[in-house]
């Protein structure tokens, strides 16, 4: 197994335990102090582990059973890609939405650049809103 690869899975699966855990300190310690994080459809470019920290931590209020599972892991040397599955049930504020008490189960993938120190360097999440808002029951405008 190459250091590469060796290091990719080391990353995802912290990832996914930290994010299992709800632990929002040790989902940003897998991120280089200058992480450029996005989210697909969005404009902002988040940076720093902060951010990361930050992000998490409005998930896990807002989902206070917050669970992510992978469903598929592709490593191509410093790059990797993975689809995953969210579920949860909206009990806290999200994008201004008010809780709704629903559970939501929602796809998506992420796109991750790892650095020379091993650390994410770049994620790049698509998610499927549209899904979400429909499972929340929040109207879509046009």
């Amino acid at each position: 197994m190459t250091d590469h690869r060796r290091r990719a899975l080391e990353v995802s699966d912290a990832t996914y335990a930290a994010w299992n855990a709800h632990d929002a300190d040790a989902v940003a310690a897998v991120f280089a102090e200058d992480a450029v994080t996005r989210e697909a459809g969005s404009s902002e470019i988040a940076v720093g582990r902060d951010a990361v920290r930050e992000r998490a931590a409005r998930l896990f209020l807002a989902f206070p059973d917050f669970r992510l599972q992978r469903q598929a892991l592709v490593i191509d040397g410093p790059c990797h890609a993975d689809r995953w599955v969210m579920t949860g049930t909206h009990q806290g504020e999200l994008f201004g939405i008010a809780p709704t008490g629903r559970s939501v189960r929602v796809e998506g993938a992420t796109f991750t650049v790892m650095n020379d120190d091993g650390l994410v360097a770049e994620d790049y999440h698509y998610m499927d809103v549209a899904g979400l808002l429909t499972q929340l029951e929040v109207g879509l405008t046009g």
